[in-house]
């Protein structure tokens, strides 16, 4: 398990697991920065500076499974994109260009950024209910259960809504695919 490894100390495997945990922090940003701080930062950014958070404090990373991981990447992403909106109107200041924990070709990242430019633009197109089911379903893998007990829904209303939001962006996506056409 590359989680276990990472936590026994083994710093490649921390590496292929913040690699892997990337897009799911850059999505997720895109859908949690306001239209005004995304003026100021770029969702690739936030990730950046998430990521290296997580690094740099991993040695502090209490727990075993991959849900309890993910569950504290997420929440100094949410501190992170917190501190941001508190000094968007006091600072202008701009985030450090983003760093790679891998070896990318420039032909990989530019169709890397070409699809998540197209995810973003697709995600804004959704229903501000569709894009928290996405962002806290799909990616921050909360569960259905937690979800339900958060919204007051049973499990089945959390699955129909995920679903049902899923196909609004695959239809925001071919939409939009159709339309460069």
């Amino acid at each position: 398990d590359g989680l276990a490894a990472a936590v026994a100390g083994d710093a490649e495997a921390l590496g292929r697991i913040l690699e892997q945990v990337r897009p799911r922090v850059v999505v997720w940003a895109a859908g949690r920065l306001s239209t005004k701080l995304r003026g100021e930062v770029q969702p690739e950014d936030v990730a950046q500076e998430v990521l290296l958070a997580v690094h740099r404090d991993f040695a502090g990373f209490r727990g075993g499974s991959s849900e309890d991981f993910l569950r504290w990447v997420f929440t100094i992403a949410r501190h992170r994109v917190a501190d941001l909106a508190d000094r968007a109107g006091a600072e202008k200041r701009r985030l450090p260009a983003p760093q790679s924990f891998s070896q990318t070709s420039p032909s990989t990242a530019m169709s890397r950024r070409e699809d998540v430019a197209r995810l973003f633009a697709a995600l804004e197109r959704l229903a501000p209910d569709d894009r928290e089911v996405l962002l806290l379903r799909k990616v921050e893998e909360r569960p259905v259960a937690e979800l339900a007990a958060l919204w007051g829904v049973s499990e089945n209303a959390v699955r129909v809504r995920c679903c049902r939001a899923l196909a609004a962006l695959r239809a925001e996506l071919d939409g939009h695919a159709t339309s460069r056409v």
